[in-house]
């Protein structure tokens, strides 16, 4: 078990990477002299880590409004709940009015296309 290569992993996920950083910044904190990230020259947990606080408040902010989101959707859906009928019902209807012209269904607001009826292959009688 001593060649066992071992690997860390960075969360993809913003929440978990988010709580990962902010057990970080927390430790090293505690630490302030001592630390080994002090050793980072590119990036100074000083200054990132303070930042970590308005980004927990920003996701939870987001979920929040996910929340509200889902819920004006269901709410949406349940108001539109015989909508989808009463278009069917009402296309059916004036098809069958117009069935000479169907682009009067356009006046309606449908989107009607047009395309050539399919060709009917002859068979072959032998």
């Amino acid at each position: 078990m001593a060649n066992t290569k071992m690997r860390v992993e960075i969360p993809q996920n913003s929440e978990d990477l988010l709580s990962l950083a902010t057990s970080i910044y927390n430790k090293h904190a505690n630490d302030p002299g001592s630390s080994p990230l002090n050793l980072i020259a590119d990036y100074k947990w000083e200054e990132e880590g303070p930042k970590l606080a308005l980004a927990k408040a920003k996701h939870e902010e987001a979920i929040m409004h996910k929340k509200k989101m889902e819920e004006a959707y269901r709410e949406r859906d349940l108001i539109m709940a015989n909508t989808p009928n009463i278009v069917r019902a009402t296309r059916d209807l004036l098809a069958g009015i117009n069935r000479e012209n169907m682009k009067r269904l356009g006046d309606w607001g449908f989107s009607v296309q047009a395309s050539a009826a399919a060709k009917v292959k002859p068979t072959d009688e032998k």
